[in-house]
């Protein structure tokens, strides 16, 4: 038998050794080419994404503000432009730490002046805990000895201070110096790292601007430049309606600040806050100025490129006509003051005689407001409002036609016309008895023009000599219910109520008027299901309240045949041009809200009644339109209805007097709404119906050159021989 091989140990030794470092070269190999292919993803297939990160390291795009586009009325005069003033800006570095803030505001404190008025308490006291801690730690001993041993922590040593250390404690210890570098370290402290914000941006003097100027090599991240600010040159003139910009103090809106920051805002960005400023927003925001800036490695800037221009915002031309604004603002000025000098001579000569038993309270009567606009289009052509304040003195009140409602009075009645047509409760030329009406709980309705006799009317003559009796039965036809003397209503009547408030709403009563400006009042509506005495006020206007804008779109709504037209402020958004007017953007035109189903015979007897309540006079039985004194030797002709409203103020009984209207009656271009509240409740009502005529006359003075007609004369004594009678004579 053959005998076996046997390897000696030392041969199997070399042979694993062996075996091991194939092992290790297969393994290194692998490595190795894994290493290569990684190196290779990287650079070729990866290396633009990781080239342009590290540029994106070193250069940063950052926004800066531009001016706002700036609004015109629709004749091209400018209502609201741009100034350029001297500003400081700051640019925090990366990395930049609050010390070298505070470094950079004390070197830019020796070339500025602040305004430290506005320095809060506790950035006094956080500035005194930063740099005067030996003065600190005098004011807080044993605190500071229980900090220093870890006894207390530093938020319970802070807390102490703030709640110690007052502001007569600071101004002993804190210069003027020290408060000046105060204000500018509060200004940069909380400036996003490559994003300039303004240390000073208002009242930079000439000097001021030109000593930053000359040391910018010393000054970290301060650079120079131009801001602007809004004007105004017409001053006050319908200043709120053009609503305010944040300045860039305050930036953006705090609960807004994510709204704007995802469209690409920065926090600092100046934004309109109300009105126009706020509802055109994306039209008069300027493209902001793309730079790029080049940082080292540490964060500090080396150098920066502009990367795309800045371009100012859109200018926005408003439906406004700005001479006829003015104009009409003297004509609200005139007439609130004479009505009311007139109520105080009343009175005075009143607490002399006593001759008459009214309550006349000249204070009460504070306020007129008034629109204009064109009928075919929507156009708001003017919007007045005047008040006289505590101190007498006369004061804008613009924006009250469109945040202020009121009861308006028989002024709405066409309204309540059209609403019976629809509802076919009465028909074109219906004759109904105007005669005082009686029902349970001892209430009565009756017509101002005939207070106890019995005279037939139809529905035009109903509006001309404002019919409550005529309104009255046509709502309670809208119930189901037939009218007899003593007659009960039912508790719930909020159905047949429901239905003519939908009448109400086609002409824009009780609802939005559709104008382009935020904050627009739609009127109060309570309930009617308690007293259904409400309903019935409501048909003769006694109960719901409307603003001066929706009673100008009821007035153009008649007058157009029908046609509900979006009321508009916006008339055209223009390109920013220096030299010239810019080329057309877009136009707002006119839109149609909705079309009131009448037929031409019903809408004809609505404005057939409107014709009447200014111009006729019925001489067989004696019957005036409401508003005949006031309207009808206009030339050429208008038509309206006028309203009074019983209310009270602070107590006392007023009445609000209102007119609607429009001209010329037969091919209208103009409409009008004027609400005159808080007028004293007498019989007559005070003449305020005379200045819709002023109103109408100064429209075609300004509009069409006519020849200039002078305001109408208040005559006291005559008014008030009227009172102490009771006559209209």
């Amino acid at each position: 038998m053959k005998r076996a091989k046997i390897k000696s140990l030392q041969a199997i030794n070399r042979q694993i050794l062996k075996s091991r470092v194939n092992i290790i070269m297969i393994a290194v190999f692998l490595l190795c080419l894994v290493l290569i292919l990684r190196l290779g993803y990287l650079q070729i297939l990866q290396g633009d994404t990781y080239q342009e990160q590290v540029e994106n390291a070193q250069y940063v795009e950052i926004n800066q503000s531009a001016p706002r586009g700036e609004i015109y009325d629709r004749n091209g005069n400018l209502l609201v432009g741009n100034e350029s003033q001297r500003a400081i800006y700051f640019t925090r570095h990366r990395n930049m730490n609050s010390n070298e803030i505070m470094e950079a505001a004390e070197d830019l404190s020796g070339y500025l002046d602040m305004d430290t008025e506005s320095i809060s308490l506790r950035d006094k006291q956080d500035y005194l805990a930063r740099e005067y801690p030996e003065e600190v730690e005098s004011l807080m001993g044993e605190e500071s000895t229980l900090l220093e041993n870890g006894n207390i922590t530093q938020e319970a040593f802070n807390e102490e201070l703030y709640n110690r250390v007052g502001e007569e404690q600071l101004d002993s210890i804190l210069t003027d110096e020290d408060l000046n570098t105060l204000a500018i370290y509060v200004e940069m402290i909380n400036a996003p790292e490559l994003n300039p914000v303004t240390v000073k941006g208002e009242d930079v003097s000439e000097e001021e601007f030109a000593r930053v100027n000359d040391n910018l090599e010393n000054l970290d991240g301060i650079t120079t430049g131009m801001d602007w600010e809004r004007t105004y040159p017409y001053d006050d003139t319908l200043r709120t309606i053009f609503g305010e910009v944040s300045s860039s103090e305050e930036g953006l809106p705090r609960e807004q600040v994510e709204y704007y920051m995802s469209r690409g805002y920065s926090r600092n960005d100046r934004v309109g806050q109300s009105y126009l400023e706020f509802q055109y927003e994306n039209t008069l925001r300027g493209e902001k100025e793309e730079v790029k800036y080049s940082t080292d490695k540490s964060g500090e800037i080396i150098n920066q490129e502009v990367t795309e221009p800045g371009k100012s915002g859109d200018d926005l031309y408003l439906t406004i006509d700005m001479e006829l604004q003015l104009e009409l603002e003297e004509v609200a000025e005139y007439h609130l003051t004479e009505i009311r000098e007139m109520a105080e001579e009343i009175q005075q000569r009143n607490e002399e005689t006593g001759e008459i038993d009214y309550t006349i309270i000249p204070e009460h009567i504070d306020t007129v407001v008034l629109a204009v606009q064109d009928p075919n289009n929507g156009d708001l052509l003017a919007m007045v409002g005047k008040q006289i304040n505590e101190e007498g003195e006369i004061v804008d009140y613009h924006h009250g036609a469109l945040t202020s409602t009121y009861t308006a009075g028989s002024s709405i009645k066409g309204a309540t016309v059209a609403t019976g047509y629809q509802n076919d409760v009465i028909e074109t030329g219906e004759e109904i008895v105007d005669a005082p009406m009686s029902f349970s709980g001892e209430r009565t309705i009756s017509s101002f023009f005939n207070q106890d006799d019995s005279v037939t009317v139809n529905d035009q003559t109903a509006l001309m000599v404002s019919s409550n009796v005529y309104m009255v039965n046509t709502a309670l036809r809208m119930a189901g219910i037939d009218y007899y003397d003593g007659i009960s209503l039912p508790n719930d009547i909020s159905d047949a109520g429901q239905t003519l408030r939908n009448g109400l709403s086609q002409f824009g009563l009780g609802v939005s008027t559709g104008i382009d400006l935020p904050n627009e009042a739609t009127g109060l509506s309570p309930e009617l299901t308690n007293n259904p005495g409400n309903y019935l006020d409501l048909s003769i206007g006694q109960y719901d309240t409307y603003s001066a804008l929706q009673l100008s779109q009821y007035a153009s709504t008649i007058a157009n045949d029908g046609q509900r037209i979006q009321l508009h402020l916006g008339n055209e958004v223009r390109g920013s041009d220096s030299n010239a007017n810019g080329p057309v953007l877009q136009s707002y035109n006119g839109n149609v809200l909705n079309n009131v189903n009448l037929s031409d015979e019903q809408l004809n007897q609505i404005q057939a009644g409107f014709y009447d309540v200014f111009n006729t006079h019925e001489q067989q039985r004696d019957l005036y339109g409401t508003g005949w004194d006031a309207y009808h030797n206009l030339e050429p002709a208008a038509a309206g209805k006028t309203g009074t409203a019983e209310a009270f103020k602070e107590g006392d009984p007023v009445l609000n007097q209102t007119y609607v209207g429009y001209a010329p009656y037969d091919d209208p271009e103009m409409a009008f709404s004027i609400i005159f509240p808080s007028t004293p409740s007498t019989e007559p009502f005070f003449p305020t119906q005379y200045m819709g005529a002023d109103v109408i006359n100064k429209y075609y003075e300004v509009e069409h050159d006519a020849e200039p007609v002078e305001l109408h004369q208040y005559d006291t004594n005559d008014f008030y021989q009227q009172l102490v009678y009771g006559s209209y004579d």
